[in-house]
């Protein structure tokens, strides 16, 4: 998402949710927060609070073996990645260990 869509997207979020709660604030206060059916005038606020959710930026974990992973599938996996790096040794072919 570029960044100017984000910040489209962010203050058009945030300008519909002020003026949500902003409506909630002239509604009677009986028929909102005393009553069982007024949690229902309150359900809208999840989807605003949904899109806050989805623009944060997602933190990166730390590098290392995944979870599902077991430790021989790594240790094999990392092998294999080290080898594919390192140059071949002059006058070896390639494919075969010397």
């Amino acid at each position: 998402m570029t960044p100017g869509l984000k910040r489209a997207v962010w203050l058009l979020n945030t300008l519909g949710f002020v003026l949500y709660l902003v409506w909630l604030s002239t509604l009677d206060a009986r028929a909102t927060l005393r009553s069982q059916e007024g949690i229902l005038f309150y359900l809208p606020c999840i989807p605003f609070l949904f899109v806050y959710m989805l623009m944060i930026n997602p933190r990166t974990g730390p590098k290392g073996k995944p979870w599902w992973q077991s430790d021989e599938d790594y240790e094999r996996e990392q092998r294999a990645k080290q080898a594919a790096t390192l140059p071949a040794a002059p006058g070896s072919k390639p494919g075969k260990p010397s």
